[in-house]
């Protein structure tokens, strides 16, 4: 084996016992999530499920491969991750990539979820895959440290402040390279109304209450919102039956609603979320934009929204075909991604070693 197969090995060996039904300290950190109200124990438990399927051996060797990474390319780099916590172990796969890179991770947690991550940098620590204390929830535990380069995924409005923190902190100057994933909202094209196809859907919008990156907000579709409605709504109830949607919307949105019927606006009013026949760039929680149309109207949406845009997904003959900068997804990937999938189309460990390694 060579020193790279090794290393992925240990990443592996890490993770399998982190995943184990048997750890406590995850169980716990778990237990708390849910008892401070931080996310649903439902949501925790969908994105342990996608992790065990997805963080396999053979899955980390697919992103070594497909991403050209080099052993310990990243060798006495210190790289800082900042984790958005907006989903339950958000930021993992920035994690994943630095460790499998060699670099020297350090950690922003979000105060969101301070519980969750450090359970598995605790096991990867264990393996010297990282320094034990290289996270905080406190940026200002790493202040005067040099940083090699900055992951950050967040708004843009976020994006600039973080920045000005880290000069203040004396941690990056303006020849860092910084990957700042600004996109908040993606897209999907269903041709049918067949059983998988609109659970799929479901899942895509409703899990996490839609606060994803890869979370739907437009959906083109071949047929009006009105003659799909009942039926669509019956899908979300009973999504909602196993998974209680953990954030409320507040008033306004209702007076969206209200707003919406005077103009008689199609749409559908879910208590919680709002589903409406019209288009406009996707700023809103708990808003679902259907449209009717093709995959013309899909084209035209990419290239008219590409400011936030994270994915295009499909349930049909496009998946894998690509559509201006995107590779169209399989929809039942949106809330299970692979491993290797691309924030804002770029491969992370890719991203590392070109602007880190070979500088």
């Amino acid at each position: 084996m060579s020193d790279l197969q090794i290393h992925i090995e240990s990443v592996s060996k890490a993770i399998d016992e982190w995943l184990q039904p048997d750890n406590s300290e995850l169980k716990k950190a778990i237990d708390r999530t849910v008892e401070e109200g931080l996310f649903s124990f439902q949501d925790i438990k969908h994105q342990i499920l996608v992790l065990k399927s997805t963080l396999q051996k053979k899955n980390l060797e697919i992103w070594a491969e497909r991403s050209g990474l080099e052993y310990n390319s990243l060798k006495h780099n210190h790289i800082l991750c900042l984790h958005a916590g907006n989903l339950p172990l958000v930021g993992l796969q920035d994690l994943l990539a630095v460790v499998l890179a060699g670099g020297d991770y350090v950690g922003k947690i979000s105060k969101k979820d301070p519980y969750l991550l450090p359970t598995l940098i605790k096991k990867l620590s264990a393996y010297d895959l990282i320094k034990e204390d290289q996270w905080s929830t406190d940026l200002s535990a790493f202040s005067g440290i040099p940083m090699n380069a900055v992951l950050f995924a967040g708004s843009k409005s976020s994006a600039k402040e973080v920045k000005s923190s880290l000069r203040s902190l004396n941690m990056i100057d303006d020849q860092t390279p910084t990957l700042m994933r600004i996109a908040h909202f993606s897209i999907a094209f269903i041709e049918g109304n067949d059983t998988q196809t609109m659970e799929d859907l479901t899942e895509a919008v409703f899990r996490y209450g839609g606060t994803g990156c890869r979370s739907v907000a437009i959906v083109v579709a071949p047929y009006h919102l009105d003659s799909e409605k009942c039926e669509f709504t019956d899908y979300v109830e009973s999504f909602w039956l196993k998974n209680p949607q953990h954030q409320k919307p507040d008033e306004s949105l209702f007076y969206r609603y209200a707003y919406n019927k005077a103009l008689e606006i199609p749409q559908a009013w879910l208590n919680d979320f709002l589903i409406e026949e019209k288009l406009s760039h996707p700023k809103e929680k708990f808003l679902l934009y259907w449209i009717k149309g093709d995959f013309d109207t899909l084209s035209n949406l990419v290239t008219k929204y590409a400011d936030g845009l994270q994915s295009v997904y499909s349930t049909s003959r496009y998946i894998g075909e690509k559509l201006e900068d995107y590779h169209i997804e399989p929809l039942s990937q949106a809330q299970a991604p692979p491993v290797w999938w691309k924030p804002d189309q770029i491969d992370t460990i890719n991203w590392l070693q070109k602007k880190v390694a070979h500088h």
